[in-house]
C-alpha cells in the first residue's frame, strides 16, 4: 500500500499544468496558432484555461470541457485566478453558504465567468465583469489548479 501511494504521489507531482486567465473582454480562441485560423470559441474575460503547449506566442490551452485551442499569449495572464461555472446553473450568494441569500443577479448560467477573490471552505468568493462580489459553491465551478513538476 506504501508503494502503490508513493508512486501516486510521484505521477502528481511529475503532472506539470498552468493555469490562465483570459484577460481580454472577448477573445478568440483558435484551431490553431494562427490568427488566420479558424475561430473555435470566443471567449470572456475570466475564461480560466489550462496551458498544453506553446509555440512562439501562440499558447495551446484547454478548456472547461476539456477542449483543445490556442490562443494568443497577449490575451491570457497567469497573474489573477478566474473561474467558471461548470454546472448547467449555479446560485450565486451574498455570503459563504446556502443559508445566505442569492445576489442580485441571482444565479449564473454555464460558460459565465468570473474572477476568483478567495475562498471560505468549499465557498469561492467571486468578481463579475461589473465588479459585484458573488459567492458559489466549489462543485458549481471550474477552477485550474497550478502544477509544478518536481523530480525525484
Amino acid at each position: 500500500m506504501k508503494h502503490a501511494l508513493f508512486i501516486l504521489v510521484v505521477m502528481m507531482f511529475n503532472a506539470s499544468a498552468h493555469a490562465l486567465c483570459v484577460v481580454g473582454d472577448r477573445v478568440n480562441l483558435r484551431a490553431k496558432p494562427s490568427g488566420n485560423a479558424k475561430v473555435t470559441w470566443v471567449v470572456n474575460k475570466y475564461m480560466p484555461l489550462v496551458q498544453v503547449d506553446r509555440k512562439g506566442a501562440w499558447i495551446q490551452v484547454s478548456d472547461v470541457d476539456n477542449s483543445k485551442h490556442w490562443v494568443h499569449a497577449r490575451n491570457v495572464s497567469d497573474k489573477t485566478d478566474c473561474v467558471v461555472i461548470k454546472t448547467k446553473v449555479a446560485n450565486l450568494r451574498l455570503g459563504p453558504g446556502s443559508e445566505y441569500h442569492n445576489t442580485d443577479l441571482g444565479a449564473a448560467k454555464k460558460y459565465a465567468t468570473f474572477r476568483k477573490l478567495g475562498r471560505e471552505e468549499a465557498w469561492l468568493k467571486l468578481q463579475d465583469d461589473y465588479g459585484q462580489v458573488h459567492w458559489a459553491h466549489e462543485n458549481t465551478l471550474w477552477e485550474p489548479r497550478h502544477y509544478r513538476r518536481v523530480n525525484f
